[in-house]
Protein backbone atom coordinates (compact mmCIF):
# COMPACT_ATOMS: atom_id res chain seq x y z
CA UNK A 1 0.00 0.00 0.00
CA UNK A 2 1.54 3.57 -0.87
CA UNK A 3 2.33 5.64 2.28
CA UNK A 4 0.23 8.84 2.63
CA UNK A 5 2.02 12.07 1.73
CA UNK A 6 1.85 14.39 4.19
CA UNK A 7 2.82 18.46 4.48
CA UNK A 8 5.90 17.48 6.19
CA UNK A 9 6.89 15.66 3.51
CA UNK A 10 6.49 18.02 0.88
CA UNK A 11 8.51 20.51 3.74
CA UNK A 12 11.51 19.13 3.82
CA UNK A 13 12.29 18.70 0.24
CA UNK A 14 11.17 22.43 -0.28
CA UNK A 15 13.05 23.45 2.58
CA UNK A 16 10.63 25.48 4.13
CA UNK A 17 7.86 24.92 6.83
CA UNK A 18 4.41 22.84 6.79
CA UNK A 19 2.67 25.82 7.40
CA UNK A 20 4.16 27.28 4.09
CA UNK A 21 3.29 24.12 2.52
CA UNK A 22 -0.34 24.59 3.33
CA UNK A 23 -0.70 27.95 2.06
CA UNK A 24 1.04 27.40 -1.43
CA UNK A 25 -1.42 24.81 -1.67
CA UNK A 26 -4.68 26.68 -0.32
CA UNK A 27 -4.02 30.05 -1.08
CA UNK A 28 -1.06 30.30 -3.41
CA UNK A 29 -1.61 34.20 -3.84
CA UNK A 30 -0.11 34.15 -0.46
CA UNK A 31 3.22 32.93 -0.86
CA UNK A 32 6.22 34.13 -3.12
CA UNK A 33 5.74 32.62 -6.93
CA UNK A 34 8.79 30.83 -7.27
CA UNK A 35 8.11 29.00 -3.83
CA UNK A 36 4.89 28.09 -4.87
CA UNK A 37 5.56 26.58 -7.98
CA UNK A 38 8.37 24.69 -6.68
CA UNK A 39 5.98 23.30 -3.93
CA UNK A 40 3.13 22.57 -6.44
CA UNK A 41 5.15 20.78 -8.30
CA UNK A 42 6.85 18.78 -5.46
CA UNK A 43 3.07 18.26 -4.21
CA UNK A 44 2.47 16.40 -7.84
CA UNK A 45 5.51 14.47 -8.24
CA UNK A 46 4.23 13.16 -4.52
CA UNK A 47 0.58 12.61 -5.39
CA UNK A 48 -0.25 14.67 -2.34
CA UNK A 49 -4.26 14.85 -1.65
CA UNK A 50 -5.17 17.35 0.15
CA UNK A 51 -7.68 16.37 3.69
CA UNK A 52 -10.88 18.30 2.70
CA UNK A 53 -12.55 14.71 2.06
CA UNK A 54 -10.05 12.20 2.76
CA UNK A 55 -12.56 10.07 5.47
CA UNK A 56 -14.19 9.30 2.04
CA UNK A 57 -11.67 8.34 -0.15
CA UNK A 58 -12.96 4.95 -0.60
CA UNK A 59 -16.37 5.06 -1.38
CA UNK A 60 -17.65 7.18 -4.65
CA UNK A 61 -18.62 10.19 -4.87
CA UNK A 62 -21.07 10.13 -7.59
CA UNK A 63 -19.45 13.41 -8.67
CA UNK A 64 -17.08 14.14 -11.70
CA UNK A 65 -15.35 17.18 -12.50
CA UNK A 66 -14.92 19.19 -15.75
CA UNK A 67 -12.25 21.68 -16.58
CA UNK A 68 -12.25 23.76 -19.61
CA UNK A 69 -10.33 26.94 -20.71
CA UNK A 70 -12.92 28.90 -20.97
CA UNK A 71 -16.50 30.03 -21.03
CA UNK A 72 -15.89 32.60 -23.15
CA UNK A 73 -15.89 30.60 -25.94
CA UNK A 74 -19.73 28.91 -27.11
CA UNK A 75 -18.12 25.82 -28.16
CA UNK A 76 -17.29 24.93 -24.89
CA UNK A 77 -20.26 27.03 -23.06
CA UNK A 78 -22.18 24.15 -24.78
CA UNK A 79 -20.04 21.38 -24.34
CA UNK A 80 -20.76 22.34 -20.62
CA UNK A 81 -24.08 22.59 -20.71
CA UNK A 82 -24.28 19.19 -22.91
CA UNK A 83 -21.74 17.50 -20.06
CA UNK A 84 -23.77 18.27 -16.89
CA UNK A 85 -26.96 17.30 -18.74
CA UNK A 86 -26.13 14.15 -19.88
CA UNK A 87 -24.51 13.61 -16.31
CA UNK A 88 -27.44 14.27 -13.90
CA UNK A 89 -29.52 11.59 -15.87
CA UNK A 90 -27.07 9.10 -15.11
CA UNK A 91 -27.17 10.39 -11.14
CA UNK A 92 -23.92 12.28 -11.45
CA UNK A 93 -23.14 15.94 -10.30
CA UNK A 94 -20.43 17.89 -12.22
CA UNK A 95 -18.25 20.08 -9.91
CA UNK A 96 -16.87 23.04 -12.93
CA UNK A 97 -14.24 24.58 -13.33
CA UNK A 98 -12.58 27.05 -16.06
CA UNK A 99 -8.96 27.13 -16.54
CA UNK A 100 -9.05 30.76 -17.88
CA UNK A 101 -6.10 29.23 -20.41
CA UNK A 102 -3.71 29.27 -17.14
CA UNK A 103 -1.32 26.47 -16.47
CA UNK A 104 -1.40 27.65 -13.26
CA UNK A 105 -5.42 27.43 -12.59
CA UNK A 106 -5.11 24.08 -14.58
CA UNK A 107 -2.78 22.63 -11.93
CA UNK A 108 -5.36 23.84 -9.01
CA UNK A 109 -8.52 22.82 -10.98
CA UNK A 110 -7.06 19.27 -10.74
CA UNK A 111 -6.34 19.99 -7.43
CA UNK A 112 -9.21 21.06 -6.06
CA UNK A 113 -11.39 18.13 -8.01
CA UNK A 114 -8.66 15.71 -6.51
CA UNK A 115 -9.72 16.85 -2.54
CA UNK A 116 -13.06 16.90 -3.10
CA UNK A 117 -13.18 13.10 -4.33
CA UNK A 118 -14.36 13.30 -7.45
CA UNK A 119 -14.74 9.80 -9.51
CA UNK A 120 -13.32 11.44 -12.43
CA UNK A 121 -12.44 14.17 -14.82
CA UNK A 122 -13.23 15.45 -17.78
CA UNK A 123 -10.63 18.22 -19.42
CA UNK A 124 -9.85 20.40 -22.37
CA UNK A 125 -6.72 21.33 -21.42
CA UNK A 126 -5.37 24.55 -21.95
CA UNK A 127 -3.11 23.88 -25.22
CA UNK A 128 -2.40 20.78 -27.32
CA UNK A 129 0.90 21.97 -28.39
CA UNK A 130 3.30 18.86 -28.74
CA UNK A 131 5.33 19.88 -25.39
CA UNK A 132 2.50 20.35 -23.24
CA UNK A 133 2.69 17.61 -20.67
CA UNK A 134 1.43 18.43 -17.39
CA UNK A 135 2.59 16.34 -14.18
CA UNK A 136 -0.60 16.27 -12.95
CA UNK A 137 -1.47 13.31 -14.65
CA UNK A 138 0.69 11.11 -13.42
CA UNK A 139 -0.96 12.17 -9.90
CA UNK A 140 -4.18 11.40 -11.26
CA UNK A 141 -3.36 7.76 -12.64
CA UNK A 142 -1.47 6.60 -9.48
CA UNK A 143 -4.78 7.72 -7.52
CA UNK A 144 -6.86 5.80 -10.26
CA UNK A 145 -9.20 8.63 -11.22
CA UNK A 146 -10.02 8.31 -14.60
CA UNK A 147 -9.50 11.07 -17.23
CA UNK A 148 -11.11 11.58 -20.44
CA UNK A 149 -9.85 14.63 -22.86
CA UNK A 150 -12.05 16.74 -24.35
CA UNK A 151 -11.41 18.15 -27.61
CA UNK A 152 -7.69 18.30 -27.30
CA UNK A 153 -5.57 15.33 -27.21
CA UNK A 154 -1.96 15.28 -25.59
CA UNK A 155 0.28 12.50 -24.94
CA UNK A 156 -0.80 11.31 -21.20
CA UNK A 157 -2.50 9.15 -19.37
CA UNK A 158 -6.13 8.96 -20.07
CA UNK A 159 -9.09 6.89 -20.26
CA UNK A 160 -10.64 7.66 -23.29
CA UNK A 161 -11.46 11.04 -25.61
CA UNK A 162 -13.53 12.71 -27.93
CA UNK A 163 -12.09 14.82 -30.37
CA UNK A 164 -12.99 16.61 -33.51
CA UNK A 165 -11.65 15.48 -36.73
CA UNK A 166 -10.11 18.83 -37.59
CA UNK A 167 -8.65 17.48 -40.93
CA UNK A 168 -12.16 16.50 -42.00
CA UNK A 169 -13.14 20.22 -40.98
CA UNK A 170 -11.06 22.31 -42.72
CA UNK A 171 -10.97 20.21 -45.87
CA UNK A 172 -15.04 20.46 -46.08
CA UNK A 173 -14.38 24.15 -45.61
CA UNK A 174 -11.65 24.19 -47.92
CA UNK A 175 -14.30 23.23 -50.76
CA UNK A 176 -16.58 25.35 -49.70
CA UNK A 177 -13.93 28.64 -49.88
CA UNK A 178 -12.97 27.37 -53.48
CA UNK A 179 -16.43 27.56 -54.77
CA UNK A 180 -15.88 31.55 -53.84
CA UNK A 181 -13.32 31.40 -56.86
CA UNK A 182 -11.55 33.98 -54.45
CA UNK A 183 -7.69 35.67 -55.46
CA UNK A 184 -6.26 36.34 -52.42
CA UNK A 185 -7.42 34.43 -48.93
CA UNK A 186 -6.04 35.32 -45.77
CA UNK A 187 -6.03 32.05 -43.27
CA UNK A 188 -6.05 33.28 -39.62
CA UNK A 189 -4.69 30.05 -37.58
CA UNK A 190 -3.80 29.17 -34.34
CA UNK A 191 -0.58 28.61 -33.02
CA UNK A 192 2.40 27.24 -34.80
CA UNK A 193 2.87 24.37 -32.70
CA UNK A 194 -0.88 23.48 -32.35
CA UNK A 195 -2.27 20.09 -33.66
CA UNK A 196 -5.59 21.19 -34.02
CA UNK A 197 -4.66 24.24 -35.99
CA UNK A 198 -2.48 22.54 -38.06
CA UNK A 199 -4.26 19.84 -38.76
CA UNK A 200 -7.59 22.22 -40.10
CA UNK A 201 -4.90 23.82 -42.30
CA UNK A 202 -3.95 20.63 -43.73
CA UNK A 203 -7.68 20.53 -44.80
CA UNK A 204 -7.83 23.28 -46.19
CA UNK A 205 -4.73 23.25 -48.03
CA UNK A 206 -5.97 19.63 -49.81
CA UNK A 207 -9.03 20.97 -50.76
CA UNK A 208 -7.45 24.15 -52.54
CA UNK A 209 -4.99 22.20 -54.37
CA UNK A 210 -8.09 18.71 -55.60
CA UNK A 211 -9.64 22.69 -56.66
CA UNK A 212 -6.93 23.66 -58.02
CA UNK A 213 -8.16 27.63 -57.07
CA UNK A 214 -5.34 29.48 -57.71
CA UNK A 215 -6.11 31.64 -55.12
CA UNK A 216 -2.84 33.31 -53.08
CA UNK A 217 -2.70 31.93 -49.64
CA UNK A 218 -1.32 34.57 -46.52
CA UNK A 219 -1.45 32.54 -42.98
CA UNK A 220 -1.37 34.32 -39.92
CA UNK A 221 0.00 32.02 -36.85
CA UNK A 222 -2.31 33.47 -34.03
CA UNK A 223 -3.79 31.38 -31.36
CA UNK A 224 -7.63 30.69 -30.57
CA UNK A 225 -8.36 33.66 -29.26
CA UNK A 226 -10.02 36.71 -30.47
CA UNK A 227 -7.66 39.47 -29.00
CA UNK A 228 -4.39 38.09 -31.00
CA UNK A 229 -6.39 36.97 -33.88
CA UNK A 230 -7.31 40.72 -34.30
CA UNK A 231 -4.32 42.24 -33.52
CA UNK A 232 -2.65 40.31 -35.91
CA UNK A 233 -5.09 40.57 -38.81
CA UNK A 234 -5.53 44.72 -38.27
CA UNK A 235 -1.22 44.38 -38.60
CA UNK A 236 -1.47 42.49 -42.01
CA UNK A 237 -4.37 44.39 -43.56
CA UNK A 238 -2.14 47.66 -43.08
CA UNK A 239 -0.13 46.39 -46.56
CA UNK A 240 -2.79 43.73 -47.84
CA UNK A 241 -6.25 43.15 -48.92
CA UNK A 242 -7.66 39.97 -49.23
CA UNK A 243 -10.93 39.46 -50.99
CA UNK A 244 -11.83 36.27 -48.19
CA UNK A 245 -10.88 35.42 -45.13
CA UNK A 246 -10.46 32.33 -43.31
CA UNK A 247 -10.62 31.80 -39.36
CA UNK A 248 -9.68 28.55 -38.00
CA UNK A 249 -12.39 28.78 -34.72
CA UNK A 250 -15.20 30.95 -33.69
CA UNK A 251 -12.46 33.25 -31.67
CA UNK A 252 -10.58 33.73 -34.56
CA UNK A 253 -13.03 34.62 -36.71
CA UNK A 254 -14.94 36.81 -34.92
CA UNK A 255 -11.19 38.87 -34.01
CA UNK A 256 -10.50 38.85 -37.65
CA UNK A 257 -13.89 40.09 -38.84
CA UNK A 258 -13.79 43.16 -36.15
CA UNK A 259 -10.11 44.02 -37.99
CA UNK A 260 -11.63 44.26 -41.00
CA UNK A 261 -14.40 46.24 -39.95
CA UNK A 262 -12.71 48.46 -37.86
CA UNK A 263 -10.20 48.69 -41.58
CA UNK A 264 -13.53 50.12 -43.21
CA UNK A 265 -13.88 46.61 -44.76
CA UNK A 266 -17.62 45.92 -45.67
CA UNK A 267 -18.29 41.80 -44.85
CA UNK A 268 -20.10 40.15 -47.86
CA UNK A 269 -19.05 42.98 -49.64
CA UNK A 270 -15.44 43.78 -49.83
CA UNK A 271 -14.62 40.30 -48.26
CA UNK A 272 -16.11 37.39 -48.27
CA UNK A 273 -16.00 35.16 -44.35
CA UNK A 274 -15.41 31.03 -43.47
CA UNK A 275 -14.99 29.65 -40.17
CA UNK A 276 -14.70 26.63 -38.40
CA UNK A 277 -17.21 26.77 -35.72
CA UNK A 278 -20.86 28.46 -36.07
CA UNK A 279 -20.70 32.20 -35.35
CA UNK A 280 -24.42 32.50 -34.20
CA UNK A 281 -24.41 36.05 -33.93
CA UNK A 282 -23.66 36.87 -37.46
CA UNK A 283 -26.75 36.92 -38.90
CA UNK A 284 -28.02 39.31 -36.46
CA UNK A 285 -25.61 42.00 -38.04
CA UNK A 286 -27.02 40.37 -41.72
CA UNK A 287 -23.45 38.85 -42.16
CA UNK A 288 -23.42 35.24 -44.14
CA UNK A 289 -21.02 33.46 -42.67
CA UNK A 290 -20.51 29.53 -43.97
CA UNK A 291 -18.83 27.52 -41.57
CA UNK A 292 -18.20 23.91 -40.44
CA UNK A 293 -20.44 23.25 -37.41
CA UNK A 294 -20.40 20.28 -34.74
CA UNK A 295 -22.75 18.37 -32.87
CA UNK A 296 -21.45 19.97 -29.02
CA UNK A 297 -24.10 17.96 -27.12
CA UNK A 298 -23.00 14.62 -29.01
CA UNK A 299 -19.66 15.68 -27.97
CA UNK A 300 -20.47 16.30 -24.33
CA UNK A 301 -22.61 12.88 -24.30
CA UNK A 302 -19.92 10.61 -25.38
CA UNK A 303 -17.22 12.25 -22.91
CA UNK A 304 -19.44 11.83 -19.81
CA UNK A 305 -20.63 8.56 -20.90
CA UNK A 306 -17.16 7.02 -21.55
CA UNK A 307 -16.02 8.36 -18.27
CA UNK A 308 -19.10 7.15 -16.39
CA UNK A 309 -18.49 3.35 -18.28
CA UNK A 310 -14.64 3.42 -16.67
CA UNK A 311 -15.79 4.47 -13.34
CA UNK A 312 -18.20 1.65 -12.86
CA UNK A 313 -16.95 -0.97 -14.42
CA UNK A 314 -13.52 -0.06 -12.42
CA UNK A 315 -11.40 -1.14 -15.52
CA UNK A 316 -8.73 0.79 -16.34
CA UNK A 317 -8.83 -0.18 -20.39
CA UNK A 318 -8.64 2.70 -22.54
CA UNK A 319 -11.64 3.50 -24.41
CA UNK A 320 -11.58 3.67 -28.11
CA UNK A 321 -11.32 7.55 -29.03
CA UNK A 322 -14.37 9.31 -30.19
CA UNK A 323 -14.47 11.39 -33.10
CA UNK A 324 -16.72 13.74 -34.24
CA UNK A 325 -17.28 15.33 -37.51
CA UNK A 326 -18.62 18.52 -38.42
CA UNK A 327 -21.45 19.68 -41.23
CA UNK A 328 -21.36 22.52 -43.75
CA UNK A 329 -23.39 25.32 -42.62
CA UNK A 330 -24.18 28.11 -45.32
Amino acid sequence: MTKKVKLADIAKLANVSAITVSRALSTPDKVKPETCDKIQRIAAELGYIPNLMAKGLKARSKTIGVIVPTIINPFFANALKSIIRSASKTGYTCLFFSSDESAAMEQNAVNTLISYNVDGIIIAVISEDEDYRPSYFATLAKLNIPVVLLDRQIEAPHSGGVYLDNVDSGYKLGKTVAKGRHQRILLVSGSANSKVANSRLAGIKMALEECASGAQLDIIKADFNSALAQQLTAEYLLGNQPDAVIGLNNQITLGALEACVQHGLRPDQDVAFYSIDEIATAKHFGVTIPCIKHDVEEFGYHAVTQLIRTIESDNSEKHAEIIIRGVVMA
